[in-house]
């Protein structure tokens, strides 16, 4: 993996207007490959919100109809917590933490998927 070329990537997401932090994370076991800044506790944050898509993994069968899922995003008072699919070979995941007004939340999503191909093909 061109970690210095993830790294890039991370810190530019990290950047976006509106982000407090992000992490790319392990979407079977919750290891976190690589974050940056975020809340305080970020690891655990980053961590614990793969629970958010394996729920929806558990439950998919529920939620066919509505397609896809494109990201799961959760509205907490300390601000939003969204989880990104970024590729699925290895399966690996995106959480950003953003404040509740400001985030291009779909510019994040393209970022996200970008990624993910740069993952794939190292």
């Amino acid at each position: 993996m061109n970690t210095i070329q993830v790294g890039a990537e991370l810190d530019c997401m990290a950047a976006h207007p509106g982000v407090v932090g992000c992490a790319l994370v392990d979407a079977h076991t919750g290891l976190v490959w690589d974050s940056r800044a975020g809340a305080l506790n970020a690891d655990r944050v980053w961590e614990a919100a793969v629970d958010y898509w394996r729920l929806h993994d558990r439950q998919k069968l529920n939620f066919a109809g509505l397609g896809t899922l494109g990201a799961a995003v959760m509205y907490h008072s300390g601000g939003v917590l969204a989880v990104f699919p970024c590729c699925s070979d290895p399966d690996v995941l995106l959480v950003a933490h953003g404040e509740h007004r400001g985030v291009d939340w779909i510019a994040l999503q393209r970022m996200a998927r970008a990624l993910g191909e740069l993952l794939r093909r190292s």
